[in-house]
């Protein structure tokens, strides 16, 4: 099959290019750094440069595809998070339409269902939303949960004070994901995108921040390591102190109270609907604790802004 992807090759993409070019598929890939070209074209695919809010070069790349991988990445210009992601899936619809694909695999997010209350993750609703006034496509959208990476927030204050802070309590059920795990869903959809609109959610494991603690404690030898809860207020304080735009600042503090019931986030999650990957917390402590004892290792969270 002739595939696009955007993504480049982020977290999803390093594991799903490869084995689609091994696979025998003629598989193009997205990217607006030239620099990544050399690596994308060495694992077999095409590259393609230009950037994700560019309708005519998207059009002109997914022209002749059968299948199209969406996701959003890049930084947000700070405004309405809603709006911004608004605005994309119309440039996507229009893309899509004008090239005339009919399968569709769109990353979106865990909250994607819900309405404000959401936050930050409610933007996804309006970019699904306007994908799904295609009905001549088929469109499998990918819900992940909170990415394990989003816990690489904490390396510095765990590095130098062995102490977590947080507004969402510690003993609150999270579950969190890999990309791998991710991966896992999205290649078979892009190998066989079902009819309609489908939805499929991935986690990878399911635990407390206590139990994070408690397990990195020991495997960083930390045993001090410990939780320090801060309030909402002092929350956006931190995030308005890294030059976080005020903006977005308001979502994630939303997001964050809206993650402080377990039920009311997951509640769209199903036996049925649900993906529960490989990899789990004891194999992500082993990686974070290797971040804390290798200053040269290189890791950052993974959000709708960053």
């Amino acid at each position: 099959m002739k595939i696009a992807l955007l993504g480049s090759l982020g977290n999803i993409n390093r594991f799903v290019v490869p084995e689609l070019v091994k696979q025998g598929h003629e598989v193009t890939v997205v990217t607006s750094s030239e620099a990544r070209v050399p690596q994308i074209e060495a694992l077999g695919a095409k590259a393609a440069v230009g950037t994700m809010t560019d309708v005519s070069f998207l059009t002109k790349t997914f022209t002749n595809k059968e299948v199209v991988y969406l996701m959003v990445s890049g930084a947000s210009q700070g405004g309405d998070l809603n709006q911004e992601l608004l605005e994309q899936g119309k440039i996507f619809r229009q893309a899509i339409s004008e090239a005339n694909v009919h399968k569709l695999v769109q990353l979106s997010s865990v909250g994607a269902d819900a309405g404000p209350e959401a936050g930050s993750v409610h933007a996804y609703h309006y970019l699904e939303a306007e994908l799904k006034k295609m009905t001549d496509v088929d469109i499998a959208i990918v819900r992940p949960v909170g990415f394990y990476n989003n816990l690489y927030g904490d390396l510095s204050t765990i590095k130098e004070q062995h102490a977590i802070y947080s507004n969402i309590p510690a003993n609150v059920v999270r579950k969190y994901v890999a990309p791998q795990d991710i991966a896992a869903v999205v290649l078979p959809l892009i190998l066989a995108v079902p009819k309609g609109v489908t939805v499929r959610y991935v986690v990878s494991d399911t635990f407390t921040i206590d139990e994070f603690i408690e397990s990195l404690a020991k495997e960083a030898n930390l045993p001090d390591l410990h939780f320090v809860p801060i309030s909402d207020e002092a929350f956006a304080q931190s995030l308005l102190e890294r030059k976080v735009p005020e903006a977005i600042v308001k979502a994630f503090v939303t997001s964050s109270q809206y993650q402080k019931n377990p039920k009311q986030i997951y509640g769209d999650l199903t036996e049925r609907n649900t993906k529960i990957g490989t990899f789990k917390l004891t194999d992500f402590v082993t990686q974070y604790a290797q971040a804390i004892k290798d200053p040269m290792t290189h890791h950052r969270s993974s959000t709708i802004v960053d």
